[in-house]
């Protein structure tokens, strides 16, 4: 075979692996939604109140790798719907920390797993090498794509980007009217 056509078959195959993990991820969230009720990145944050109650928005954010204010429209969101509540801390009565509520952590122990995600969860079992190859080649694509990289979705949650939808069908031209 020769050198372009290999090429060409590799970029096709790399093409399809982005797609499969795609795919799953999206599938994974389908699930999760289906089955819990609410979001993927909800059940992600919900996780780790009920992991490390008395957590804050700040921290949250943190360990999710989101954005403050995203994280502070989760929890929310885990507010109004009854399975997070917020309670000042008692040293210092502008910390507000997060605790699960019984829904929340009924929730929590009836999900799926890998409660974070499939993607995220593949990839804190890769070797440490093996990620460390992923994290540059990934880098390198992203260069080259340039002006084409959105910097906000570095800090938006895999599962809101797997709600998104699809992008709206074009609309048949009319023929002009003489």
């Amino acid at each position: 075979m020769p050198a372009q056509s290999r090429a060409a078959h590799r970029e096709a195959d790399v093409l399809k692996q982005f797609r499969l993990i795609f795919q799953s991820v999206r599938k994974h969230f389908q699930s999760v939604e289906a089955l819990c009720g609410i979001s993927g990145s909800q059940l992600w944050a919900l996780a780790r109140v009920v992991e490390s109650p008395g957590l804050r928005v700040t921290e949250l954010a943190r360990a999710m790798t989101i954005h403050q204010s995203t994280a502070s429209n989760l929890v929310e969101s885990l507010v109004q719907q009854g399975l997070v509540r917020r309670e000042r801390a008692e040293a210092d009565q502008r910390v507000v920390l997060l605790h699960p509520t019984e829904a929340g952590q009924a929730i929590y122990e009836a999900a799926p797993q890998p409660i974070r995600g499939v993607l995220p969860d593949a990839l804190s079992r890769l070797e440490p090498n093996a990620l460390a190859g992923l994290q540059q080649h990934l880098s390198a694509l992203i260069e080259l794509m340039g002006s084409h990289i959105d910097p906000s979705g570095s800090t938006t949650p895999l599962a809101d980007m797997a709600r998104a939808e699809p992008a709206p069908k074009k609309r048949a031209r009319r023929k002009p009217t003489a």
